[in-house]
């Protein structure tokens, strides 16, 4: 495939994350996180093309729901949003590595390994980062990190690792179990 072809493919891919994201198909969280479809084009456009392609779809992804979200939100989604779809490119890139054909097996051991990555790295970020000043934003008197760990568990009914655990499970598999079949019907045609 051509530079141009593979630039021009990049581009709808993005823009069609971006559809995405504007359109009302997404389920949202207590706590902000949204599962939805925005990250199937870039995991697809990695699937089509590689890991290069991917990250520069991701960043490029990245830019647009920046400019999506708009200030008010203080880019905590965009940010969240590219660490999660990045532990989801990273996770397939490792399973690439231990199973070298892309088959069933492989698209499993993926979802697990890229699960795992994102499961740690959302609670991590969630903690750390983006929860602080959502709930802040929320109007939550925030003067400790177990105030965000309290207000969660009490949003959710859960313990605070499984309320974050749980969606970014189910949105790995969102994004990798959508993408494959549309990518294998792709190259099927």
């Amino acid at each position: 495939m051509s530079r141009a072809k593979i630039i021009a493919f990049t581009s709808v891919m993005v823009a069609l994350s971006l559809i995405f994201e504007v359109l009302p198909l997404k389920v949202r969280t207590p706590w902000g996180m949204n599962i939805d479809l925005v990250a199937v084009p870039i995991i697809a456009l990695y699937l089509i093309l590689g890991f290069r392609a991917g990250l520069f779809g991701l960043a490029a992804m990245t830019i647009g729901l920046f400019i999506i979200s708009g200030p008010n939100t203080m880019g905590i989604g965009p940010v969240m949003k590219f660490f999660a779809t990045l532990s989801v490119l990273i996770g397939l890139e490792t399973s690439k590595a231990i199973i070298k054909k892309k088959s069933v097996t492989y698209f499993i051991v993926a979802f697990l390994v890229a699960a795992v990555i994102r499961d740690v790295l959302m609670i991590l970020l969630n903690y750390y980062f983006a929860l602080p000043l959502f709930l802040k934003m929320m109007g939550y008197n925030i003067t400790s990190r177990s105030d965000v760990i309290r207000i969660v568990e009490e949003m959710t009914k859960t313990p605070f690792w499984l309320a974050i655990a749980l969606p970014n499970t189910i949105q790995t598999g969102v994004d990798i179990f959508i993408a494959a079949p549309v990518v294998k019907r792709f190259r099927a045609e």
